[in-house]
C-alpha cells in the first residue's frame, strides 16, 4: 500500500482530540410531534444557536424535516440523534423543495441535509428505533420515479464522525462524504423494497474526500454499497455486509464525458456480499481520462452474486444506444489493482432485474451465469493487476461447467499476464502462478507503458 496506518495516526489523534474539547453550549431541538408541522426551522435554530463548541440533542421523537436544511460553519459540535429525521412522505412536495433549495449540490444530486464544518460528530441512538433517517423511498421505486430525487445528506467536514446512524428507505443516494479525516462506524441501510421490486441508484456512500474510514456497515440496497469517486484519497472501507442486488464495492464511475478523474489508495477489506450484482467493481466511462492507482479488495465473501470481480474501462449508458465511439482513444488509466482472498458462489442469473434497456445495463458480450471474473480493459492502459487466492464457484446446478472469465488478452500491457494470477482469455477460470518480473522482462515493456507509469506517478505527486 502507498499509505499506512502510521500515516493516519496524526490525523486520527487530531480527530479524536477534537471530540473531547470543551463544549460550552447545549441545545435541545424541540419536536412538534404531530407529523404535520415542519420541524426544519426548529432544527436550523438549534444549529445556529449552538454552532460552535456545543452539544445538540434530538430527543426520542420523530422530527418532520420537511424542508432541505443547510448547516454550515459548525465547529466542535456533537450532535446526539436520539430521535428520527423524516423527509416528506409526498413525492411532489420533495421534488418542489429540492428544486428550489440552495443546498450545495453533490456529484449526482442535491442533498436534503448539507452539513459543513470542522470537528463535527453525529451520534445515533444505541436503540435501533431511534437515530434514523426516513426517506419513504418505496413509493418512488414502485413507479420508477427518477425526477428531482434528492441525495440524503452531504457531510462536508474536516475531522468528522458518523456513528450508529440508520437510513430507512432512502429515495436514492445516501451520504456524500467530500471532507477529510472522517470516520463512519456501524452504519445501517434498509433500501430493500417491501414488495421485491428492484431499484437502483440507492447508493449508500459516495466517498470523494481524503482519509476516510468506514468501519462497520450492514445494508440492503440496489446500487453501490460504497462508491469511491473522483478526488478520493486514502479510503478504507472494512467490516461490512451488503445484500439485495447491490452493485458492489465500487470505484467510480470515473471519466464521464471525457472528464479527468483520479482516485488513489483505497482498501476494501472483510466484506460479505450477498445477492449482489457485483462483489468487487471498477467502472470508468468510454473515452474517460485520468487515473486510478493502488486499489485493493481483500477478504471478500461472495454469496450468490452475479459477477464476483468486474473491471470495465468502457462503461456507457445502454439505454441511450450503443457504446459511443472512443475517437480520442483515451481511457482512465489503472495501476496497482489487487484482488486478494475473494471466495464464494455465483447466483443463477447474471443480472438482477433492474434492466431498463436492451441489452441490460450490465450486459457484457459473452456473460453467463458461470462468469466469475470480467476484465473489460482498454488496450495498454491497465498496469500491475493481480488476483490471488480467488475461489469463485458457480451455483450448484451449473457447477459442472465450472467458473469462466471474460478477458481479452490483446488488451493487456506486454508482460501483464505474468502477474495476473489467472489466464486472461474468454474461457474457463485457470489459476496461474504470479511471476515476479525480471529486469529483462521489465525492459521489454513498450515505450507507451513506461510513459503511462510516469504520467500516473507525476499526476499523483501533483495531487498531494
Amino acid at each position: 500500500m502507498l499509505f499506512s496506518d502510521k500515516k493516519s495516526i496524526p490525523a486520527l489523534i487530531a480527530l479524536f482530540a477534537s471530540f473531547i474539547a470543551v463544549k460550552a453550549g447545549e441545545c435541545t431541538v424541540p419536536a412538534s410531534g404531530d407529523g404535520i408541522t415542519d420541524d426544519s426551522p426548529a432544527i436550523l435554530k438549534a444549529f445556529t444557536d449552538c454552532q460552535k463548541d456545543s452539544i445538540i440533542t434530538f430527543t426520542a421523537a420523530n422530527y418532520s424535516a420537511f424542508t432541505p436544511i443547510s448547516l454550515t460553519d459548525l465547529s466542535n459540535v456533537t450532535v446526539r440523534l436520539n430521535g428520527n429525521l423524516l423527509l416528506p412522505n409526498n413525492m411532489t412536495r420533495v421534488q418542489q423543495a429540492i428544486n428550489i433549495t440552495q443546498n450545495q449540490a453533490s456529484t449526482y444530486a442535491t442533498p436534503w441535509f448539507y452539513i459543513q464544518g470542522t470537528d463535527v460528530q453525529i451520534l445515533g441512538s444505541d436503540e435501533f428505533e431511534w437515530g434514523q433517517f426516513h426517506g419513504f423511498g418505496q413509493q418512488w421505486w414502485d413507479i420508477g420515479n427518477r425526477i428531482l430525487r434528492p441525495q440524503l445528506a452531504t457531510f462536508n467536514v474536516t475531522n468528522g464522525l458518523l456513528r450508529g446512524l440508520k437510513v430507512i428507505k432512502p429515495i436514492a443516494w445516501g451520504w456524500n462524504l467530500p471532507g477529510q479525516n472522517i470516520r463512519v462506524e456501524n452504519h445501517f441501510v434498509d433500501a430493500m423494497p417491501n414488495n421485491g421490486t428492484r431499484t437502483d441508484t440507492v447508493v449508500s456512500f459516495n466517498l470523494s474526500g481524503r482519509n476516510i474510514t468506514v468501519d462497520g456497515y450492514y445494508g440492503h440496497n440496489g446500487d453501490d454499497c460504497i462508491s469511491v469517486i473522483n478526488g478520493a484519497r486514502d479510503i478504507v472501507a472494512k467490516n461490512g455486509y451488503c445484500g439485495f442486488s447491490s452493485h458492489g464495492l465500487s470505484i467510480g464511475s470515473l471519466g464521464r464525458n471525457g472528464a479527468e478523474h483520479t482516485v488513489q489508495n483505497v482498501l476494501f477489506k472483510n466484506w460479505t456480499m450477498e445477492g449482489a450484482v457485483y462483489g468487487a467493481r471498477f467502472k470508468s466511462w468510454t473515452g474517460g481520462r485520468g487515473w486510478a492507482d493502488n486499489i485493493t479488495w481483500e477478504d471478500i465473501t461472495l454469496i450468490d452474486v452475479s459477477t464476483g470481480i468486474f473491471i470495465t474501462q468502457n462503461y456507457y449508458d445502454q439505454d441511450k444506444g450503443p457504446r459511443p465511439p472512443n475517437n480520442e482513444k483515451t481511457s482512465t488509466r489503472i495501476s496497482n489493482i489487487f484482488y486478494k482472498n475473494i471466495k464464494g458462489t455465483l447466483t443463477t442469473n447474471w443480472t438482477d432485474g433492474t434492466c431498463i434497456s436492451n441489452p441490460c445495463w450490465n450486459y457484457i458480450d459473452g456473460i453467463t451465469h458461470n462468469t466469475g471474473i470480467i476484465f473489460d480493459l482498454f488496450p495498454e492502459t491497465a498496469l500491475n493487476i493481480s488476483a490471488v487466492d480467488i475461489d469463485i464457484k458457480p451455483a450448484p446446478q451449473f457447477a459442472a461447467n465450472g467458473t469462466t472469465v471474460l478477458c481479452d488478452p490483446s488488451a493487456l500491457v506486454p508482460g501483464e499476464q505474468d502477474g495476473l494470477g489467472f489466464k486472461c482469455h474468454n474461457g474457463p477460470l485457470i489459476i496461474t502462478p504470479i511471476v515476479v518480473p525480471t529486469s529483462s522482462a521489465l525492459s521489454a515493456y513498450s515505450a507507451s507503458t513506461v510513459m503511462m507509469v510516469l504520467v500516473a506517478a507525476f499526476s499523483a505527486i501533483l495531487s498531494m
